[in-house]
């Protein structure tokens, strides 16, 4: 099989899998400075020389690369429709983005996964279908092409974040109960609820590790990026700091209200834990907080990687979007 490199890039770290026939390697970079805002890239070729570099230093051979898309750079939700063929989903899919979009339809790329099929109780016959469809911008398409082929890489594969999770989710064979999936990023932490490998909520809020750096750099008088790496090595405790701490136990509120509304309005199964991911989930204090403050446990990504241990479980938790990415 041919090997795949997936890509989760983002404003201070560029999370890297490779997957050949497995999960082999786990890489977990530091982003050029001021390249990435918000999940956009502010340059492409400035990002592509970084790739470059990144692949000759970790000597990466595999030539294909998965890249998950950030919720900022493309519109993903979950519907029912009627029932019809694919080539007429190939013509409605743009008008069930319509409330989203400001731009015209045309420029837009459209896909789709069917979650579910739902057949009449009389005849038999299938009446509805259950979608989880995405849009993303055909230039952004275009660009992300030309930077990773400027890398020497060819781009296969472009993932919304929900889809890569539910990669992760039928990867560890687990899809009998519901899981919840809380990653620590940037700019924001979002918690995706799954039952099984079917999606069913995201609840997204405004403050992420780019909240706990920017607290740091106050304490400290730095610049984010060196305050981003003193949370990285935890010099002087600063991840303990009283500011990163009421952070922490915000986001574990967060959480608590989203666990409990999804309780309170679905008919499905029960959630018994939550899974950490992305860079903050590195985080020693983060992590402890979490298991300390929520009512249900908080744990490694290992449910969907045993073979792994250790600190490989921490630093593939950290990428676990790009591993989603890699197996697609």
């Amino acid at each position: 099989m041919k090997k795949t490199i997936g890509f989760d890039i983002g404003a201070y770290t560029v999370h890297a899998a490779v997957n050949d026939g497995g999960i082999s390697r786990i890489i977990n970079a530091p982003a050029p400075e001021g390249l990435v805002r918000e999940g956009q890239i502010l340059s492409f070729e400035a990002m592509s020389d970084f790739l470059k570099e990144l692949r000759k230093s970790e000597k990466l051979r595999a030539k294909e690369a998965a890249m998950v898309l950030p919720a900022s750079q493309c519109y993903c939700r979950r519907f029912t429709t009627a029932y019809m063929s694919a080539e007429q989903l190939k013509f409605n899919l743009p008008y069930e983005f319509r409330d989203f979009l400001t731009e015209e339809k045309d420029e837009f790329f459209y896909d789709y996964a069917v979650v579910n099929v739902v057949y009449d109780d009389e005849t038999g016959e299938p009446r509805e279908l259950d979608l989880m469809a995405a849009a993303v911008r055909k230039k952004l398409v275009e660009d992300l092409t030309t930077m990773f082929k400027r890398a020497g890489l060819k781009l296969a594969v472009l993932i919304p974040e929900e889809l890569a999770y539910i990669n992760l989710l039928r990867f560890g064979g687990d899809t009998d109960h519901c899981h919840c999936i809380l990653d620590l990023g940037y700019g924001a932490a979002r918690l995706y609820i799954f039952d099984g490998d079917r999606f069913e909520n995201v609840r997204v809020m405004d403050f992420g590790c780019g909240s706990i750096i920017r607290a740091v750099a106050e304490h400290f008088g730095v610049d984010e990026h060196v305050a981003a790496a003193y949370v990285e090595s935890d010099y002087n405790g600063c991840t303990r700091l009283p500011q990163c701490v009421d952070i922490y136990s915000a986001i574990a509120v967060e959480v608590t209200k989203a666990v409990n509304f999804y309780r309170f309005n679905s008919g499905g199964g029960e959630i018994a834990h939550v899974h950490l991911g992305g860079g903050g989930a590195k985080i020693d204090t983060l992590r402890d907080v979490l298991r300390q403050t929520l009512t249900l446990e908080a744990e490694d990504m290992s449910e969907f990687w045993p073979r792994l241990s250790g600190d490989t479980i921490v630093e593939a938790s950290a990428a676990a979007a790009a591993v989603g990415a890699a197996i697609q």
